[in-house]
């Protein structure tokens, strides 16, 4: 099973092939990029996306499950 720091020790493109294998969970906009959120092993993988670009600028993994608040505000229930 892949861990947090196992992860943050990959490269660009194993962390990639990481998240792919992962849950895909939400999305947002933010000013600048454009966020994915996975669910990796047992941890929460966010991949920030360049707006104009579209490259991948950065991953951000977290190990506490309040990554997901910012994507739980964006929700709206359908009636």
């Amino acid at each position: 099973m892949l861990t947090i720091s196992h992860f943050e020790s990959l490269s660009e493109h194993e962390k990639t092939e990481a998240i792919l294998k992962g849950t895909f969970l939400a999305d947002r906009l933010t000013e600048h990029h454009y966020i994915k959120l996975y669910n990796v092993s047992n941890f929460y993988v966010e991949v920030l996306f360049d707006d104009k670009t579209h490259l991948i600028t950065e991953f951000r993994a977290y190990a506490h499950p309040e990554c997901v608040l910012p994507y739980l505000r964006e929700l709206r229930m359908a009636m």
